[in-house]
């Protein structure tokens, strides 16, 4: 009997220890009680022995809640380096003697950065060409207080990206959020500096004018211009990593009076994390064409005439050109072949790469969640406007016309003159006039809501002194709508894993 009466005892501390009983505890507490009453002197004392031993309700120790992520680190991702292949040939673009742009990618990482390191880094106005007012967001009745992802991102590593130099920046780099809980949200940078999302994309630290509460820790990235905000919104912000995609390639893009004839069409797959890998048919003589020249007929084995159509017009400028054309929604390509895991858009991407040197990346986030992805959301000819959204070209890509500058100056966008941009008139086919010579431009992939003035001088980087005679450098606004890609060879689809 001794070990029974000793079992019941220490079921009694146990008890109180987990402060108090569940369902029948009570009876059970009463039972084990009588029974050690009845028990021999010496199996009392014994147990009087081990409850000297045993902690009571009163000692045990309550787990303390958890802390809110105090810091985060901004380090680099994925297979390619966003160093030199010499690290010692980096030049830090903060430091004057190294400007212009344009000799070698830079990122230093940043570790343990706190709400008071982050505010005296936005404050910096001497290492970088000025400071950084924090600013503010809603997300339904409530408001956030932070600073822009990309003003983060860049103060803090003095990031330049291996692909500046290519007619764009950035357009190959993914910005990936990750929070205490495991969460993750991809940005691409480009959405983070050409659109709407970038402007309302923070990393808050206050919340309707106080402190994060300890639920979303002293820090998150909050997507405020996504139409669910809650899909990117990363609390407890624990990491930023930086992802480059950037791939160079020897590929040129023939002339349309040079290209080669072709009448049997060109393919590209639809690949990576997706359902069924696509090839998508271009280049197919088509009757339903517009001019009667080329059109892409085939999205894996649905004819893009039976999918939505979406119809542009005076998208840009880029290099002072519009652009005029048709095209299906990127979205619905992607569905058609079938995103693996369409319940993660927060953690995926997509990667175009073209033989024009100007790959680009898209977040799933700002492809299915925001405007940049759906523009007006309106389909048919009789609907052509400057916003449709990120659109393959299935027919009739048109560039302007005369020497394709269809601007009247090189100084403010906002007093500058669009030459008949409004004018379908005044574009002219990428094919060639015959209509049997096919440029695969036309291949080509728009993204219209790219739309916002950027420059990284002045702002990030010390103005170079050359910018008076190097005004493609250095104009704002020169590159808007730089996700246009031409000569498409893949298009491929990623999942931030261990990012």
């Amino acid at each position: 009997m001794p070990r029974p009466i000793q079992f019941n005892i220490i079921l009694i501390l146990a008890l109180a220890a987990c402060g108090g009983s569940g369902g029948g505890g009570a009876d059970t507490a009463s039972a084990a009680t009588a029974s050690s009453a009845t028990a021999p002197a010496t199996t009392t004392a014994s147990a009087a022995s081990t409850a000297s031993t045993t902690p009571t309700a009163s000692t045990v120790e309550v787990p303390a809640a958890p802390v809110p992520s105090a810091s985060f680190d901004i380090t680099a991702t994925g297979n390619n380096s966003l160093m030199p292949a010499d690290p010692a040939s980096a030049l830090d673009p903060t430091n004057p003697a190294n400007t212009p742009s344009g000799s070698t990618p830079f990122f230093q990482p940043r570790t343990g950065l706190t709400v008071d390191a982050l505010k005296s880094l936005m404050a910096d106005a001497t290492t970088f060409p000025q400071a950084e007012d924090a600013v503010f967001v809603a997300v339904g009745s409530d408001t956030y207080k932070g600073y822009r992802l990309a003003d983060v991102v860049v103060r803090a590593t003095r990031f330049r990206p291996a692909d500046y130099n290519t007619g764009a920046f950035g357009v190959t780099t993914a910005v990936i959020a990750g929070g205490a809980d495991g969460r993750k949200a991809v940005f691409s940078f480009t959405e983070l500096i050409r659109t709407e999302n970038g402007n309302k994309t923070i990393v808050a630290f206050e919340k309707n004018g106080v402190a994060l509460p300890d639920a979303e820790g002293r820090m998150a990235v909050i997507a405020a211009n996504d139409s669910d905000p809650a899909l990117r919104r990363t609390v407890q912000l624990s990491s930023l990593r930086v992802r480059n995609e950037y791939v160079p390639t020897t590929y040129a893009l023939p002339s349309a009076a040079t290209a080669p004839l072709d009448s049997t069409g060109v393919e590209f797959p639809v690949g990576g994390a997706v359902n069924t890998r696509l090839s998508l048919t271009t280049a197919v003589r088509s009757t339903s064409s517009n001019q009667g020249y080329y059109a892409m007929a085939m999205v894996g084995n649905q004819d893009t005439s039976s999918m939505s159509t979406y119809y542009f017009q005076a998208y840009g400028p880029r290099h002072m050109l519009f652009w005029y054309g048709q095209g299906v929604r990127l979205t619905d390509v992607l569905d058609t072949a079938g995103l693996q895991l369409p319940a993660e858009k927060n953690r995926c991407f997509v990667v175009v790469r073209s033989g024009n040197n100007q790959h680009a990346l898209f977040s799933c986030g700002e492809l299915y969640n925001s405007k940049v992805g759906v523009g007006d959301g309106v389909a048919g000819a009789a609907a052509r406007s400057r916003s449709k959204g990120v659109i393959l070209v299935t027919d009739d890509l048109r560039a302007g016309t005369g020497n394709g500058v269809m601007m009247s100056c090189w100084n403010s966008l906002d007093t500058c003159t669009k030459n008949n941009a409004a004018d379908p008139a005044a574009y002219t086919s990428a094919m060639d006039t015959n209509g049997d010579g096919f440029n695969d431009q036309a291949v080509a992939l728009v993204s219209t809501e790219d739309r916002l003035p950027f420059i990284p001088f002045g702002r990030w980087y010390p103005m170079p002194t050359s910018c008076a005679g190097a005004v493609w450098r250095c104009n704002a606004w020169i590159d808007v709508g730089e996700r246009l890609q031409q000569g498409i060879k893949s298009i491929t689809v990623y999942y931030a894993e261990n990012d």
